[in-house]
């Protein structure tokens, strides 16, 4: 649980160093690059199932959204965003979640679920005003338009998980959202030629630390804790994010915006509660392999 939360955190700050040598659709391009080459070998030894072609679009829609738009969009915020800012803002996600759970697949997350959407976003307003200037709003409205993202791609993802694995979501889906991107592959190229090592490594690290070697952990932690525990993971994310940003990029928030992230965490620790009609335990939108009913479904940052 721990590694996973540290594989997941350090994407922030590995972001911000990245974005020193590349442009955000570039650094999107070679990460995902990295996660397919990582995982084709995985798809030639059949660890990796063949795609269907009735869930295809399905599955083009989880990686467009999930992996295109979700890294173009925090990318470019984080231009003008601290990672850790950038990680308190990301952790709205579970809530969006929840509101597209409602509109689409008519689940009812009930009172809890109400009140979490409303305090999370009550957060992230105050993460936004602590914010200051217009440059850093837009940037931070571009993260929480990432979050949304994401979101969509949980609820896209979630039939997908009942036939496939977390490993095939993430390589199908990682291939689907490399497409549109492919046009901006030269500029990648040319950057790459630029970048110092520390900009390599950092793309490198998204890659393999913050996709393939998260998803590894990650699937650890299901096979052996129950969802209820699992999903602590989520909420560790950004207290490791802050930790990371502050240790090797020296950036720490303001108290306003530490603030709004510890209200943007409750709001989503209770948008998790599920009250069943034996009043069931909770349980919160995240998973990486074929879920049963009472895990959580699939993320990654």
């Amino acid at each position: 649980m721990a590694a996973t939360a540290v594989l997941w955190g350090s994407a922030f700050p590995a972001i911000r160093m990245a974005l020193e040598g590349y442009a955000p659709e570039s650094i999107a391009v070679l990460r995902l690059v990295t996660a397919v080459a990582l995982l084709l070998p995985c798809l030639l030894t059949g660890r990796i199932s063949r795609l269907r072609r009735g869930d295809a679009l399905r599955m083009a829609g989880f990686g467009l959204t999930g992996m295109t738009a979700y890294q173009l969009l925090l990318y470019a915020g984080e231009r003008h965003v601290e990672g850790g800012t950038a990680a308190m803002l990301v952790a709205t996600s579970p809530v969006f979640a929840t509101a597209l759970g409602m509109l689409v697949l008519r689940e009812r997350p009930g009172p809890w679920g109400i009140a979490g959407l409303l305090v999370a976003l009550g957060g992230a307003l105050l993460v936004a005003l602590a914010g200051g200037s217009g440059g850093t709003r837009s940037g931070m409205a571009m993260i929480v338009l990432a979050a949304a993202a994401q979101a969509t791609s949980f609820v896209l993802q979630k039939p997908l998980l009942q036939r496939y694995s977390g490993m095939d979501c993430i390589f199908y889906g990682s291939l689907f959202g490399l497409l549109p991107l492919l046009f901006f592959a030269p500029a990648a190229v040319t950057q790459a030629a630029a970048a110092g090592w520390q900009q390599h490594a950092a793309v490198l690290w998204l890659g393999l630390g913050c996709t393939v070697l998260a998803f590894c952990t990650w699937s650890r932690v299901l096979q052996a804790a129950t969802a209820s525990v699992s999903s602590l993971v989520l909420y560790a994310v950004p207290v490791a994010a802050l930790a990371l940003d502050a240790l090797l990029l020296g950036s720490v928030p303001s108290p306003m915006a530490g603030l709004g992230g510890l209200v943007v965490l409750a709001g989503v620790g209770l948008a998790a509660i599920r009250r069943g009609p034996s009043g069931g335990r909770s349980r919160t939108v995240a998973s990486s392999r074929p879920a049963r009913h009472d895990e959580p479904v699939g993320t990654r940052h």
